[in-house]
């Protein structure tokens, strides 16, 4: 069975997405943030239309009534599960190696972030569930050793609170062993972070990229797009269904951020 079977979701006439496309016009006039998806059955089209604003304040709305100390809406939860489905799916494909019930183990997990979500004091929505369901599912498979010997990027990533106070406390670095790759840069992204040359949303996106390709490389992909391929159409495509925005929007502010990058390392003398 697939993520979608397990949460009972494959259909928009099952039993919880049709209670939801019924409920819908009195979420809306609770809610004027989901003013404008017409119906459940627009949700999806209208998500991919949308900036990356817009649809997050279509899926904060959600979250709110999806959650147990929000609005407790079963219907609800099922609904923001659907919207974020093309990603958990993403995710279970990506992890399959770890279990040969990983459909489930993601399903599972996808629910208890949807209802836990902390909508009080979290935005971007579909990114921080998909990373907090990523990390619970690898916690459930104990595959942490695994992580961090074949994607050190990844482990590392997703091994914090999205809204953690961040990455330089993360872990600490003998000072005889040469730093790895990943470790120099994580600490040249927290370092841009800290001296304001870029967001933690650039790092957090880049970052995803990074890890995208790593997780490719024993496909032998290769990329036809320059900055070591992390513009490639391929890689964004993937990272944009993870963050809900378009693959443009991606590579453009992850082109702009590399940008950021070479011009503050070659202005300080930084090795880059």
């Amino acid at each position: 069975m697939g993520v979608a079977e397990q949460l009972g979701i494959e259909a928009e006439d099952g039993e919880l997405l049709a209670l939801a496309a019924r409920r819908w016009k009195d979420w809306v006039r609770d809610d004027e943030r989901l003013t404008p998806v017409a119906d459940l059955g627009a949700l999806r089209p209208w998500l991919k239309r949308a900036t990356e604003r817009d649809a997050d304040e279509v899926l904060q709305a959600l979250a709110k009534r999806a959650a147990i100390d929000g609005g407790d809406d079963r219907a609800a939860a099922a609904t923001l599960a659907w919207a974020l489905l093309p990603g958990a799916c993403l995710l279970a494909h990506r992890l399959r190696t770890l279990s040969d019930r990983i459909d489930e183990v993601v399903a599972a997990q996808l629910w208890l972030e949807i209802r836990g979500f902390g909508w009080e004091r979290l935005t971007r929505v579909a990114a921080n569930i998909l990373m907090n369901t990523r990390t619970g599912v690898l916690m459930e498979c104990d595959a942490a050793s695994q992580l961090a010997r074949q994607d050190p990027t990844w482990h590392r990533i997703y091994q914090v609170e999205p809204d953690a106070s961040f990455w330089g406390e993360l872990r600490a670095t003998p000072a005889h062993l040469e730093p790895t790759a990943a470790e120099e840069l994580l600490d040249l992204l927290s370092w841009a972070c800290e001296n304001e040359v870029i967001s933690e949303q650039d790092r957090s996106l880049l970052l995803s990229l990074v890890a995208a390709a790593a997780a490719d490389r024993s496909e032998a992909t290769t990329y036809q797009r320059g900055r070591g391929g992390l513009l490639s159409n391929e890689l964004s495509e993937q990272v944009a269904k993870e963050y809900g925005i378009a693959p443009v929007t991606v590579r453009r502010r992850a082109g702009r951020t590399i940008e950021a990058l070479s011009q503050a390392c070659q202005t300080r003398g930084i090795s880059a």
